[in-house]
């Protein structure tokens, strides 16, 4: 007689967790159980609520409603410490880095016994931990040193070190190579053969389907279901992602979900691919520009290239090699130290950013939230912030208040951004709508460049097609 086999623990369950914050429902009585051993996926379009409900397993705020166990014991966390000692951890889509403090420094911090641990071991303990995983960062750099994708690893190497048992990704494989994103992937199934258990959060269905043993699809906030992998499919769950959605949302991210949710087509959008492109006059010219990086070390060698209006010009490269420098010295914010930068026909020596700016340079940052909003501040007040000099919304160093949010309101709806209103503060928007919110105060003024960089990550695929929309608008 075959031994019956063991149900496996519940490691965290949720039961009627309820969020609110002014003017929104993020979570709505959402019930959420995660195994021994798991892969449990959370799925659902940008403003579903996926971020503010695994903000509440880490401890970042409380929920309104509902209860948590963790491990059977019933907890309330106030805290990040709390969810920490409890064997939770999380790798969050935007950082919690503390920018001027070393890569070491911050993975120790939250640590018991901070004061008494050994600087130079734990530096040795994190090489081994970058090297047994490829995820290679230095313990000596500081944050603000890092590229985006740099800081991603070191958020990774933070939770291998702390040997969580319940780990929560947000977004982990966003900003990652395909070779590094592989590399997480076999971490992840260690992982659950040692019994840990996984949330995972993409818009990826490729991964989705590779990586789960059961999904839940969230939806303005609220569970639509929770599937094995083996009993669903890619049409299925993105028929449960846009079930909760207004009817004149569902026609567009039906359409596109049509295309891409598979992801088994690589084709071009035909329209974009067919359209016959017609160069115009030199905007950008390159000559062999050099530039260093925050540490004095050479960043970019002999950069070279020309850009002319309608022309999208797209560069590749693996993550930290060179495009935060160029971009900063293509917007003023960084100095060549030998080379040319011809713009519109002019030689520029060194320009600073109010003079790009005034020279129709919009900017589209790698890191939305550091450089990309005022977090703050209103939604209006963000699409102003290189306008507020403007007649139209400023007078006699007076603000036009009416205007300014007759503004935001008008442009919330030309770019579909989901808020209660202009009014909203930027930093309580989904990652999504916090880009249109960049893209919306970039591309709505007199252009002749669009610096966009990494515009599309984190972003899930109605957000994606959006953005690319509109940069191909900005194009033409």
């Amino acid at each position: 007689m075959e031994t019956p086999q063991k149900s496996p623990q519940i490691s965290l369950e949720l039961r009627g967790i309820t969020k609110k914050f002014p003017g929104i429902v993020a979570n709505e009585s959402v019930d959420f159980d995660l195994r021994e051993g798991e892969i449990h996926t959370i799925l659902g379009e940008n403003g579903a609520g996926k971020s503010t409900l695994m903000n509440m397993i880490a401890g970042l705020f409380p929920a309104d409603e509902g209860e948590m166990r963790v491990f059977g014991e019933e907890v309330n966390f106030t805290n990040p410490r709390q969810a920490i000692e409890k064997s939770i951890g999380m790798v969050f889509q935007h950082f919690m880095l503390v920018k001027n403090h070393t890569v070491a420094e911050n993975i120790i911090l939250g640590q018991p016994g901070v004061v008494r641990l050994n600087l130079k071991e734990v530096h040795q303990q994190i090489r081994e931990i970058s090297e047994r995983y490829d995820l290679f960062v230095d313990p000596e750099k500081k944050i603000q040193q890092l590229s985006v994708g740099e800081q991603q690893r070191v958020e990774i190497v933070k939770v291998l070190f702390r040997g969580a048992r319940i780990l929560i990704l947000d977004e982990p494989t966003a900003v990652l190579t395909p070779q590094e994103s592989e590399a997480l992937y076999e971490i992840m199934q260690r992982m659950t053969k040692e019994k840990q258990s996984i949330i995972f959060i993409t818009h990826k269905m490729k991964e989705v389907m590779a990586l789960s043993h059961r999904i839940t699809v969230l939806s303005r906030g609220k569970v639509m279901a929770t599937l094995l992998r083996k009993e669903t499919n890619p049409q299925k769950l993105a028929d449960l992602m846009i079930g909760n959605l207004e009817a004149q949302d569902v026609v567009k991210v039906s359409e596109f979900l049509r295309k891409t949710v598979v992801e088994e087509s690589t084709e071009v959008d035909s329209q974009s691919q067919n359209k016959q492109q017609k160069s115009g006059n030199l905007t950008v010219a390159l000559k062999n520009i050099h530039a260093v990086n925050d540490l004095g070390h050479p960043a970019l060698k002999g950069i070279s290239f020309e850009i002319r209006s309608g022309e999208i010009l797209g560069m590749a490269g693996v993550s930290g090699n060179g495009q935060p420098e160029l971009t900063d010295v293509l917007s003023g914010l960084r100095p060549a130290t030998q080379g040319t930068y011809q713009f519109e026909g002019t030689a520029l020596k060194n320009p600073t950013v109010n003079e790009m700016i005034e020279r129709g340079i919009g900017y589209i940052p790698e890191d939305r939230k550091k450089y990309g909003v005022s977090s703050g501040m209103s939604i209006a007040y963000n699409f102003l912030l290189r306008d507020f000099r403007n007649p139209e919304f400023c007078s006699h160093q007076l603000l036009k208040q009416a205007n300014i949010f007759d503004y935001g309101q008008k442009k919330m709806e030309e770019f579909d951004i989901r808020a209660p209103s202009a009014k909203s503060q930027v930093g309580l928007l989904s990652g999504g709508n916090m880009q249109k919110v960049i893209l919306a105060r970039e591309i709505s003024r007199p252009l002749s460049l669009l610096l966009a960089s990494q515009p599309t990550r984190g972003l899930d695929i109605h957000a994606t097609s959006f953005i690319r929309e509109q940069i191909c608008r900005a194009r033409d």
